[in-house]
């Protein structure tokens, strides 16, 4: 975890990643929170999978739920097999649009879920919720 040095004691920062296919989003979203978390944005959830099961950890992952290649929902039924914990920190972000499995999924899981598009009291009431659930785990 980054820390910051605050008066001579070190205050660590949550961790957060953001993973849309929209580069734009990511951008407007890591100018968003920077100055509250540490976000790394990423625009494939495959390649956002992979730094995970290499063991990076994020406090809170924020992810689109329909992306070419890699979808919200395949990501986290990846994390469910392998980090359950980790896939109870995502929050999905939804255009609106979904598929009939799509659809399925939203009603399956509890995770909280944004609609685009959103600010950033929105954005950080949702992340308040996953962190407020992982700090009971840790």
């Amino acid at each position: 975890m980054a820390d910051r040095v605050n008066a001579g004691q070190s205050v660590s920062r949550p961790r957060l990643l953001f993973i849309d296919d929209d580069a734009a989003i990511g951008g407007v979203v890591s100018r968003m929170l920077r100055d509250t978390f540490d976000v790394t944005v990423h625009t494939s959830a495959r390649a956002a999978y992979a730094r995970i099961a290499a063991g990076e950890p994020y406090d809170a992952i924020v992810c689109d739920l329909m992306m070419p290649d890699m979808t919200g929902m395949d990501l986290h039924q990846r994390l469910s097999e392998t980090d359950p914990a980790g896939a109870d920190r995502i929050v999905f972000v939804t255009g609106g649009t979904f598929t009939p499995s799509a659809e399925d999924f939203l009603r399956y899981v509890k995770n909280p879920r944004l609609e685009k598009p959103f600010d950033r009291a929105e954005l950080l009431a949702a992340v308040a919720v996953i962190l407020s659930r992982s700090s009971g785990r840790r």
